[in-house]
Parts: structure tokens; sequence; C-alpha cells
């Protein structure tokens, strides 16, 4: 089985020529469509890797455009020069990625002008994916927020291990309280632990950005949107937004690195929470709002995004299961919310904190 794992590396700006970058993109969305387009004044041999690429339906992991005039990011192949002297890919591929310089080298994709070249320093990030048997074969470029990236894919050859009797379970419906997960073995749980999401401090941080928004919006109708204070708004709205994403991608990236960890270490089976996303939604839409639920979703999916990728690239073994917190996992009849989050069944008698109770689910029943 083949698992890939990827990195986004912004590029300076000023080295690149966006409207460039822009055009090559417009070629990509017609070369997903079966279109090939030769333009007298871009170089012939990045056209030519291009329409290289013989799967027009996934070069190389780009999300395909769903209409026409959307920009797609533009595939590229990659030339490896290990440290020691060994190569790999194809010499005039538009991506070096030099392990003896520790320099990736971007030719002739950044700006038209012959033999352009943007060095980059290596991520250690790449390091530790080869360390680890991957190879980077491609990478992708384009435009995100008008600013240059480039995108570089991992590859590796993995098969999923077999289970030990472990399984981790991991409920991500409790993202608006941080993620739940438990430990079983049979019909024990094992250990249990909560933690991640800081709900108030993004939420506060958010509300604080539209404020800001509210009294930039009403300097511009007032005609002072050029005004050093309304600069100062700007900018101030953009870190606090800024600020909230980052915070939520930090959680997402840390809890799917520990939880995979975790995983590793017992050789568990994994048994991700398989969200109910519109009642999710509608859940957060009533709590946060519509803005933020937006946002805290985006968070939720990045995460379990993350953490498949992670456990496809260690061959860790995983599946998606219901998990419920307001049903009862030995007969199946709903919940009852008493004081403190804590829900019992009155039809057997069932007792555990919310939180706990969609690990309950992985358990093994006892034999009779």
């Amino acid at each position: 089985m083949k698992a890939h794992r990827a990195i986004l590396i912004k590029l300076p700006k000023d080295k690149c020529d966006t409207a460039y970058i822009r055009r090559l993109m417009a070629l990509t969305n017609l070369a997903y469509r079966g279109y090939e387009a030769w333009v007298p004044d871009l170089p012939m041999t990045i056209q030519y890797q291009l329409y290289n690429f013989k799967n027009m339906k996934s070069l190389v992991f780009g999300a395909e455009p769903k209409r026409w005039f959307v920009r797609a990011w533009v595939p590229l192949k990659t030339f490896r020069v290990y440290a020691d002297g060994s190569r790999k890919g194809d010499r005039n591929a538009p991506v070096v990625l030099d392990f003896r310089s520790s320099i990736i080298r971007i030719r002739q994709v950044c700006r038209n002008e012959h033999g352009y070249v943007v060095e980059l320093p290596m991520p250690k990030w790449v390091v530790d994916r080869l360390s680890e048997s991957g190879d980077v074969k491609y990478a992708i470029i384009g435009l995100k927020d008008d600013e240059p990236y480039l995108a570089l894919t991992a590859e590796r050859e993995v098969e999923p291990y077999q289970p030990s009797g472990y399984i981790l379970a991991v409920d991500v419906n409790s993202w608006g309280h941080g993620i739940a997960w438990g430990l079983v073995k049979g019909n024990r749980i094992s250990s249990f632990k909560q933690e991640g999401l800081n709900v108030g401090k993004i939420v506060g941080l958010y509300k604080q950005a539209v404020r800001r928004e509210r009294r930039l919006g009403a300097l511009k109708r007032l005609g002072l949107g050029d005004t050093v204070n309304a600069k100062r708004a700007r900018r101030l709205v953009k870190r606090l937004r800024s600020r909230a994403y980052r915070l939520i991608r930090a959680e997402a990236v840390f809890l799917a690195r520990k939880l995979t960890k975790k995983a590793l270490r017992y050789r568990a089976m994994v048994v991700i929470d398989d969200v109910d996303w519109e009642s999710l939604k509608e859940l957060f839409t009533r709590r946060y709002g519509k803005e933020i639920s937006k946002l805290l979703l985006s968070g939720l999916k990045g995460f379990v995004k993350l953490l498949v990728t992670q456990l496809q690239w260690y061959g860790v073994p995983y599946e998606f299961k219901r998990l419920y917190s307001r049903k009862c996992p030995n007969c199946k009849h709903k919940l009852t919310q008493q004081k403190g989050r804590v829900m019992i069944c009155t039809n057997c008698g069932f007792k555990a904190p919310r939180d706990m109770v969609p690990i309950y689910w992985v358990l093994t029943p006892s034999p009779p």
C-alpha cells in the first residue's frame, strides 16, 4: 500500500511572479479537462512536463477544479540528489532536492526568465520523511491568498501491522471540550484522557476580530478608511484571525501526532468517531454562531485528515465507527444527563461521564 504525506512551504513573494504562476495554474486547469494549450511565450520544458502526467484526473494529488477558470495547482516532478551522491528522478525536473547542500532549487517556475532559480532551505520535515524510507517524487506549486506556495508530497510503501489486541478509540465529537481518547484492552479501559482545544480562547479571539471589523467598517463609511487608525485596525483584525486559525491548526497537529505515537507504542487498532457533520454543524451554530462554527468545523475536519494521513503513513490499522455519547452502549437506549455531565441509562443502569461514554462503544462484551 502506498502512503502519502505533504508539506506546504511558503515561497518568497519578491522572488516569485504571481502573474506567471497564475498562468501556469490556468494551463493546469485545462490539463485536468484533457486539453493541451501550447503557449509560445512560456518555457516549453515546463509545458512538456505538465502534459507528461498521464493521469489527468489526479495530476499528482492536486484538487481537481470543479468549474472553469478555477485555478489549479501546477504539478512538478522532482530530481533528488542524496548525501551519498546517488540521484533519482528526471534531471530536467523543475524542482531539485539537494540533500548534500540541504537546499531546494525551483527552476524556471517562479518567473518566466531563462535559467531563473529560486533556492530554499531544506525543511527538516523532508529529511525526516527520507529517514522513514519515504521519497519525494512530486511537488505542486500555486497561489494561496495570492501568496506563492510549494507543496512537497512524500510517498512510501507500507503494510498495516497486525494489532496486538489494544484499541485506541478517538471521540472527535467532543471537539468543543477537547479531544477524548481511550485505550481499551478487552472489556477494560486502561487509560482515558480529554485534552486539546481551548474553544473559549479561540472564540474570544474571533469575537475581538469581529468587533475590530465593525469599527473599521464605521471608519470606512465616514470616509476615513485610509487613516492611520483604520490601517492599524485592519492589521489587528488580520493578526487576530490568523492567531485563531494558528491555534486550531497547532492543536490539530499536536493531537494527531500524539495519538499516532500512542497507537504505534501499543500496536493498537484505532477507531475514530464517524462524525455526523450536519448535526455537529447545527450544534456549533446554535452554541457559537455561524462564522465561529465554520472555523471550528474546519479545524475538526483538519484534525481527522491529519490523523488519518499519519496513521496510513506508519501502517496503523484504523476504521471509522459511530461512537455515541447519548446512547447506551449496553442496551442502546437513550441516556439521561445528570449534573456534572454524567450520563445514566434508566433501562439498564449504565452510568459514565458523558465524554467517556463513546469509549465504552469499543469494549468487548464480557462473557455471560
